[in-house]
């Protein structure tokens, strides 16, 4: 049975006052409402939290509920950075790309420094620390989310906070137009040398089987850090096809890579 909480004439004006705002701060109330010591409005928004008119994301920082009880996810992107400042990245990228078919309830975001989870609602805030990888970012639908080619190296550089090299392969493949020096730059600064291979193979399965346009000087750099031989996947087995061009171990497979392309 629901409870039947009553308002104070304070907690009344405060929500009046912050009603249609998605997350509201400590700060911005102090700001609203004056008179009110630092102390009253801690004990206000504790008590409106308690109450279920919010929902507390971290210290301070409050999430605006509708309807008493039900966190109120209008944008789950602002919310994620709200928790954890950096970029959107990896599938969540893709998705505001619009080369992500499905709404992944999982929200990536992409940090210098701090790695953590957490849950709102029906959606799960991950940050994954890059250190100085958390860079190429750019201010899209009003949140700060990863360049088109950074999207796409951070993916190749985590697979798996985007779905796999499949979803990496169709959403390069439905991307059209990249900035590829931009691309190739990241590639330079930061990749290891097996990242390089794993990266070249994929991008030349692409180019010879589907005929995306893959500069050659791309392809060209990646084969320069050909050394030793690594898998494609380097938590699966090395059973698989060597490909000696690129000395990767495809423990995958081409029809996995590219499967959504042959279904």
């Amino acid at each position: 049975m629901q409870k039947n909480y009553y308002l104070t004439k304070t907690e009344q004006d405060i929500i009046r006052a912050i009603r249609g705002t998605d997350i509201v701060s400590a700060d911005e109330i102090r700001e609203l409402f004056p008179g009110l010591s630092r102390e009253m409005v801690k004990k206000v928004l504790s008590s409106l939290s308690k109450k279920g008119y919010l929902t507390r994301l971290k210290k301070g920082l409050y999430l605006v509920n509708e309807q008493p009880g039900n966190p109120s996810i209008k944008n789950p992107y602002r919310i994620a950075l709200a928790l954890f400042p950096g970029y959107i990245a990896f599938s969540s990228a893709l998705r505001l790309y619009g080369l992500l078919e499905y709404e992944p309830f999982t929200i990536f975001v992409a940090t210098p420094r701090k790695s953590g989870e957490r849950t709102v609602g029906e959606y799960t805030i991950k940050a994954v620390a890059l250190g100085e990888k958390a860079t190429g970012m750019t201010l899209k639908d009003g949140v700060y989310t990863s360049t088109l080619a950074k999207t796409f190296f951070d993916c190749f550089y985590k697979p798996r906070y985007c779905g796999g090299y499949s979803e990496i392969t169709k959403a390069l493949y439905e991307a059209g137009k990249l900035d590829w020096d931009e691309f190739l730059g990241y590639f330079e600064r930061f990749a290891s040398d097996s990242l390089c291979q794993r990266t070249g193979y994929v991008l030349e399965l692409l180019k010879n089987e589907l005929g995306v346009d893959i500069p050659e000087e791309v392809l060209n750099y990646l084969r320069g850090k050909v050394r030793s031989w690594t898998k494609l996947v380097p938590t699966f087995p090395s059973r698989g096809r060597s490909i000696k061009e690129w000395k990767v171990i495809d423990n995958l497979g081409k029809e996995k890579i590219l499967g959504w392309a042959y279904g």
